[in-house]
């Protein structure tokens, strides 16, 4: 979304996705508009059930609905639902300069570690008896912590 609207995530709102059909049928509707019958072949419900989930989604203000002129009356996703299922693409961007910072850090450190001698002595493998052996586990872990999070970022994005 390209303006500055927030959305505040209240009780209704969580308790609106605390059903997988609910969360189904929002994944749905990020395509297109459709309509009960529509979604119930989809996702193999009956069409009560369906239209229970609908209402108790439209309450959270996730979902609207919308006659057209017809007698179908179809669903959509409302701006806030929109914003749930895609999340902005700003803070993805925020999320890879920070990973990609923290990693250079990492790498700096461990670097650092193997570079400057302590003593003169540097050991290639870190010993117990090392004072930057802390830093060097947690450097260690902070470029795997890193990694993983930038796979996740990065494969969560190619499924959009």
């Amino acid at each position: 979304m390209d303006d500055e609207t927030s959305f505040t995530i209240d009780r209704t709102t969580i308790d609106s996705l605390s059903s997988e059909s609910r969360v189904l049928i929002l994944s749905s509707l990020r395509t297109r508009k459709k309509t009960n019958a529509e979604l119930g072949k989809e996702l193999s419900l009956k069409p009560s059930t369906i239209h229970h989930h609908l209402e108790r989604l439209k309450e959270a203000g996730l979902v609207e609905s919308a006659e057209d002129g017809h007698k179908w009356i179809y669903y959509d996703l409302t701006p806030f639902g929109r914003a749930l299922l895609n999340p902005d693409k700003k803070m993805n961007v925020s999320i890879i300069l920070s990973s990609f910072l923290t990693f250079v850090v990492a790498l700096t450190a461990i670097y650092t570690y193997f570079a400057i001698p302590s003593l003169n002595s540097a050991p290639w493998i870190p010993v117990v008896d090392d004072p930057f052996l802390q830093m060097f586990i947690i450097a260690v872990i902070t470029v795997i912590g890193q990694i993983l999070i930038l796979v996740q970022v990065i494969g969560r994005n190619k499924t959009r």
